[in-house]
């Protein structure tokens, strides 16, 4: 880029055009290089710019703002180690399929490995983490080069939409002087007219000739069907249509909460209790397998899909992201899922029949040796129903093992276990609930209950690292809406402390459930936990000793530390109050070795319970 000025200029077309295509949000960290990309998002009256001190915690609020309002959101940092740091959130990008727009700034190449300071190689710095890298060398803001950089925006936009959504990194070598005279820039007429994007591009998502006849065939010869929903992200009602399927087929729905699935009368809440128990698991075996989404977090119900050998598992799958570890799907069908379980449902109603593609004709199945010819075949009575009688025990049991008492060494009915239930009973509809992994996830799959009206939870699994989980929440509740809890544990909190400061930097208000057992709860379930004890407690479980009250003080929030289930309700209610709002912890201390025994307690209670009834 040839002046200070020409830079603005292009730069102010770039972001323009970015707005107009949909960008709404911008996050961005200071520098000198940066100086020019960053004012030019934060000048623009139409973007949410929010400022980060930190890259990393940036990376992970935009991941969780994009992940929280479907949209990409702009990063900008400056050149060196802050591009770096943006990594983690990348790769948890790419994984999740989020997606981001990261605008680097750059050291031009003449002062490129040869001692410049604060240059180093940032030519497709993330690797196969982004879907698309650019190397931005603009000519002069003549009209030719700004109509270029208007294109330019467009592509990067539609690009991180496209397909699998994603990481788009453009990388800007920006030559000195950085800044102008302070003259104001002369008008850019190059712009559509209307506030129209320069190119616009629909974003269109993979669907296969043939693919919904070949689902639909699928279905019509199951008797024993499951539907096993995951993780999604995207602005769909897949949750409605899944437990309108379900119900309608008499079919199991196996919903991880972060499918938003969880919901409707076939909905079983607690099959990763079931599926621990042998008996149940070989009496629960279907005829047909139908997944949407990620895989869930549940291991009980990832082996039990693993062992259910030539029984035909498909995935709806129109972003090609070929969930399948255990090498078990018989098909991959490019079909949006919330679409294609409302066309099954209409046909199992008798209203579509066959199910074929009105405009496209299907190809030989892969899966069935034809479509179907009339509507889909009811299930056997007795299949959803003995799978809501075991869920319903399974409620019981483990009713009774969270509830306390002397024998569970939980006298004041807090555990980790009852407070994902807690949340999951007590968080309104409009609530967000951001979950981190490890120990926090898991309990809620496990013991989270199926509600007609469940609130949305998000969590950082494409990765399923703790990094940035605190940002990541920050950023879910800057897209507005309903209010945001994020449950974690004390170690994840500890790794993100820094990104706290967006409480009062940002001015969000986020409500932090602290479960704060001593160090990484999950490894206590693991062999590793064998290790000699100084050495597992060292190196593997890593406790904090932190007083998390003196965090809450030094980056302003409010903390209370709630010592039964009583004292933890009123304490939620409270934070969820209508606004003004505050940023603030609830804390809640656990042991790790009580609460390893109290998870076993609850699946032996569930087995019990299935043996009884038996």
């Amino acid at each position: 880029m040839s002046s200070a000025a020409d830079t603005h200029l292009l730069l102010r077309a770039f972001v323009d055009e970015l707005v107009r295509c949909g960008l709404r949000d911008a996050c961005t960290s200071p520098g000198s290089r940066c100086a020019p990309l960053v004012l030019s998002l934060a000048g623009e009256p139409r973007l949410r710019c929010h400022s980060h001190i930190d890259e990393r915690c940036g990376g992970f609020f935009a991941l969780g703002l994009a992940k929280a309002s479907g949209l990409p959101v702009a990063l900008a940092c400056t050149s060196g180690t802050a591009a770096a740091e943006l990594l983690p959130a990348a790769i948890e990008a790419h994984e999740a399929g989020v997606p981001l727009l990261i605008l680097t700034a750059d050291r031009p190449s003449e002062l490129r490995e040869n001692g410049a300071g604060q240059a180093i190689d940032q030519i497709k710095l993330f690797g196969g983490a982004a879907k698309w890298f650019f190397e931005v060398d603009a000519p002069g803001a003549g009209e030719e080069g700004l109509r270029w950089m208007r294109t330019l925006a467009c592509r990067a936009y539609w690009r991180s939409l496209e397909g699998r959504p994603g990481v788009v990194h453009l990388n800007f070598p920006l030559r000195e002087p950085l800044m102008g005279d302070g003259r104001a820039l002369p008008p850019d007429e190059t712009g559509r007219p209307d506030g129209a994007p320069y190119v616009r591009r629909p974003v269109a998502h993979l669907h296969a000739p043939g693919a919904m006849a070949e689902l639909s065939a699928l279905a019509a010869g199951a008797t024993r069907g499951v539907l096993v929903a995951g993780r999604h992200e995207r602005p769909t009602a897949l949750g409605r249509a899944a437990a309108e399927l379900c119900e309608a087929a008499g079919w199991p729905l196996l919903a991880d909460p972060l499918s938003g699935a969880r919901r409707g009368e076939a909905a079983v809440a607690h099959y990763d209790a079931l599926l621990r128990d042998p008996a149940f698991a070989a009496r629960a075996r279907p005829d047909l397998v139908i997944r949407v989404g990620a895989l869930p977090v549940s291991k009980p119900l990832r082996q039990w899909l693993a062992g259910l050998g030539d029984v035909p598992q498909a995935i709806l799958d129109p972003e090609g992201d070929w969930q399948d570890p255990a090498s078990v799907l018989a098909g991959s069908l490019a079909l949006e899922p919330a679409r294609a379980l409302r066309r099954l449902t209409e046909e199992l109603a008798g209203g579509e029949g066959s199910g074929r593609d009105s405009d496209l004709p299907p190809p030989a199945s892969t899966l069935v040796p034809a479509p179907p010819t009339g509507p889909l075949a009811l299930a056997d009575p007795d299949w959803l129903s003995g799978w809501r009688s075991a869920d319903e025990r399974a409620a019981e049991a483990l009713l009774g093992v969270l509830a306390g008492g002397e024998h569970n060494g939980e006298e004041d009915g807090l555990s980790e276990p009852a407070l994902a239930a807690e949340l999951g009973v007590l968080l309104p509809a409009e609530a967000t609930l951001f979950v981190a992994s490890s120990m926090p996830v898991r309990d809620i799959e496990s013991f989270w209950p199926v509600r007609p009206d469940p609130p949305r939870v998000l969590c950082n699994r494409g990765a399923n690292g703790i990094d940035g989980t605190v940002s990541s929440a920050f950023g879910a509740a800057a897209d507005g809406g309903g209010p945001v809890v994020l449950l974690i544990g004390d170690v994840a909190l500890a790794h993100d402390l820094g990104g706290l400061i967006a409480a009062r930097r940002l001015s969000l208000d986020l409500t932090i459930v602290l479960l704060d057992n001593g160090g990484g709860g999950i490894f206590d379930f693991l062999p590793i936990a064998a290790a000699p004890p100084e050495l597992y407690t060292q190196h593997i479980a890593t406790p904090t000793s932190l007083d998390f009250s003196l965090a809450a003080r030094l980056y302003g929030l409010e903390h209370e530390l709630v010592g039964d289930i009583q004292a933890f309700r009123a304490a939620l209610e409270r934070a969820l109050a209508e606004p003004p709002r505050r940023s603030g912890i609830i804390e809640v201390r656990t042991d790790r070795a009580k609460n390893v025994a109290l998870h076993r307690r609850a699946w032996e209670a569930v087995a019990g319970a299935l043996d009884g009834a038996a």
